[in-house]
């Protein structure tokens, strides 16, 4: 005879465990690998939420077809082991896949922004740039400059790059912190608000509602590219500053 109450309270713990370890991804992921907005911005809240509903229901699942009080105690360790094992490397797989998509550089290139994600970056590239870009960034994007190559034969090897698919943004030895000068000189190149509006009208709306406390003198736009389309990226027109991400892409008419 079949007790279900036995079999539920199993599926309860089991969903109890697996939804605590979701938890714990969702905050390195959300809190650290994609702040705000940049889990809108590159779709990452789609992918873990697809991996999460498959865990949290797949997983429990499980336990109400392989849980019988009648087994032995080895018999279910043996089970719980074996859907345990399977369940976690699912699951690893998953946050892996969104760690090697996180953002991990903000990057301005000649008139915009440009989204750079951890797979970009390959080794040996990293391995030819300077302190602290050798290393790709654990604990969030960072914003950065970037330079032109210095000689004929770099921007050759760029140019060649560039039709593979690889732009300056994707080679670390070419970053620039993103300081007061490099700002400064961003500021410069950035665009009049109305020159948004004219083309986006809810752009006003949009902004409106984030109360920068700036007048609309003060602020610029520049468009942003991340793996999926254009946002727009609002700055301090004195200091270059980056003060807000519109979902408003600038290209569209």
């Amino acid at each position: 005879m079949i007790v279900w109450r036995e079999k539920f309270r199993a599926v309860l713990v089991h969903f109890l465990v697996t939804l605590a370890m979701a938890a714990a991804a969702a905050a390195l992921i959300f809190l650290v690998w994609y702040p705000d907005p940049f889990q809108a911005m590159l779709g990452g809240t789609r992918f873990f939420v697809l991996i999460t509903v498959c865990d949290l229901v797949l997983g429990p699942l499980t336990s109400l077809i392989v849980y019988n009080s009648k087994k032995t105690r080895r018999a279910l360790v043996f089970d719980y082991t074996i859907i345990g094992l399977v369940q976690l490397a699912a699951f690893v797989y998953g946050v892996l896949s969104i760690a090697h998509a996180r953002p991990v550089y903000i990057a301005f290139v000649k008139d915009r922004f440009e989204v750079v994600i951890a797979e970009d970056l390959a080794d040996k590239d990293l391995q030819q740039a300077q302190d602290p870009y050798r290393f790709v960034p654990q604990w969030g994007p960072i914003l950065i400059g970037t330079q032109r190559p210095s000689t004929r034969e770099e921007l050759n090897d760029l140019v060649m790059s560039s039709m593979e698919g690889k732009d300056l943004q994707h080679f670390p030895r070419y970053y620039v912190p993103y300081d007061s000068k490099y700002a400064a000189d961003v500021a410069k190149r950035a665009f009049p608000m109305p020159s948004l509006y004219k083309h986006r009208p809810e752009a006003k709306q949009l902004l409106a509602a984030e109360h920068l406390d700036l007048p609309e003198e003060q602020l610029r736009w520049l468009p942003i590219r991340g793996t999926r389309s254009f946002w727009t990226v609002i700055v301090n027109a004195n200091t270059g500053a980056v003060l807000k991400y519109l979902p408003v892409d600038p290209y569209e008419s």
